[in-house]
C-alpha cells in the first residue's frame, strides 16, 4: 500500500536502511546523542579530570522528597558520565565505580531485589560505555550537547528505575492520553507474531490499517536531527542491545507533513496520525510494515516508579 504522505518531495530511504539500523544497534539513546554533535562552542564546561559522576548523598528515607532527591542524584551521576565520556574524561577504569554509585542509590531507594538492582545498574553502565566507544571525543561540549545531556540523563534514570524493579523500560509502560477517536497501539501486538516477508498478516493487524492511532516510543533518526519529517519509532532502547535486533514488525515509520517537522529528542515521544499496515518496499528490501502518516509528535515526560 502506497503511503498517503508520499510525493515528489519525500526523501527516499536507501535500500540498506534497515540493515544499517541493525548494525548500529537501532538507535540506542546514547548513540542518538553522540550523533547529534555540533562544533564545540566557547561556553564553559566542567573541568577536565574532575570526578564528574559523583553525587551528594541523601539520608535514607522513604517519603516523596527523599525519593525525588534520590532520583536527582542518579540523574546527576548519569549526566556526569555522559559529559565525561563526551570529553574523554571517563574511561573503562571508571566503570566499576560508576556502577557501584548507581547500585548504592538503588539500594537506598529500596528499589527491587538485589539481583534486579545489580542487573539494572550493569545494563545501564554497559550501554553507556558501549555507545561511548563508537563516538569521537571533544575538548568542550557544544550548546546542543549541554542541552541534550539532562534530557538523556532523565530518560536513562527512568529506565534504570524500571529495570531495578523488574519492569519493562519500554514505551508500552508509559501512560499516554490520546485524542478522542484514536486507537492506542500496543507494541506487543504489533510485534507479537513471527513476521515473514510476503506472508499474510494476522487479521487483527490488518484491521488496524487506516485507523487513527497513537503510540509512545523512542526516536531513531534517519540521519537528520533537526526539522525531521521522517524517523523510525522504537518500543524500547534496550531490546536491540540486550535481546535481539527488532524485526520490521517491531518498528514504525513516522512521516510528518512539512508544517509539523520535529527535532530529535532523547525523551520518549507520543506519535499520533493515520496508521498504514502493509509492506512498503524500496528495491528488493521491505522498508517498513507499519507507517504513521500525517503524523504529529510530542515529547512526553515519563515518571519513574516511586517518583
Amino acid at each position: 500500500m502506497k503511503s498517503s504522505a508520499s510525493g515528489d518531495g519525500r526523501r527516499k530511504l536507501r535500500p540498506s536502511t534497515l540493515v544499517e539500523i541493525s548494525v548500529l544497534g537501532l538507535g540506542c539513546v546514547v548513540l542518538g546523542y553522540f550523533t547529534c554533535r555540533e562544533p564545540a562552542e566557547s561556553a564553559s564546561a566542567p573541568e577536565r579530570g574532575a570526578r564528574v559522576f559523583a553525587a551528594p548523598r541523601a539520608a535514607p528515607g522513604g517519603g516523596s522528597a527523599e525519593l525525588e532527591q534520590n532520583r536527582r542524584e542518579i540523574e546527576l551521576i548519569l549526566s556526569g558520565v555522559l559529559a565525561g565520556a563526551a570529553r574523554g574524561d571517563v574511561g573503562d577504569e571508571k566503570r566499576g565505580q560508576i556502577q557501584s554509585e548507581l547500585l548504592q542509590l538503588l539500594e537506598r531507594r529500596g528499589s527491587g531485589r538485589p539481583e534486579t538492582r545489580a542487573n539494572a545498574a550493569g545494563m545501564i553502565v554497559q550501554q553507556l560505555f558501549d555507545r561511548a566507544k563508537l563516538a569521537s571525543v571533544t575538548s568542550e561540549l557544544s550548546a546542543r550537547q549541554r542541552e541534550a545531556i539532562p534530557a538523556m540523563a532523565s530518560e536513562l534514570t527512568r529506565q534504570l528505575l524500571m529495570l531495578a524493579v523488574g519492569a519493562s523500560p519500554g514505551a508500552d509502560a508509559l501512560p499516554v492520553s490520546l485524542p478522542e477517536g484514536y486507537t492506542k497501539l500496543d507494541w506487543k501486538q504489533l510485534g507479537g507474531f513471527p513476521y515473514q516477508e510476503g506472508g499474510a498478516l494476522p487479521a487483527e493487524i490488518r484491521a488496524l490499517n487506516g485507523q487513527r492511532a497513537g503510540v509512545a516510543g523512542f526516536i531513531l533518526t534517519l540521519g537528520e536531527s533537526e526539522g525531521m519529517r521522517e524517523f523510525i519509532l522504537l518500543e524500547s532502547l534496550w531490546g536491540c542491545c540486550f535481546g535481539g535486533v527488532p524485526d520490521v514488525n517491531q518498528t514504525i515509520m513516522v512521516r510528518l507533513p512539512p508544517e509539523r517537522a520535529f527535532d530529535y529528542t532523547a525523551a520518549p515521544v507520543l506519535v499520533t496520525g493515520t496508521l498504514e499496515v502493509g509492506e512498503e518496499r524500496q528495491g528488493q528490501f521491505v522498508a517498513s510494515l507499519y507507517r504513521i502518516v500525517d503524523a504529529e509528535a510530542h515529547a512526553i515526560q515519563a515518571a519513574a516508579p516511586g517518583g
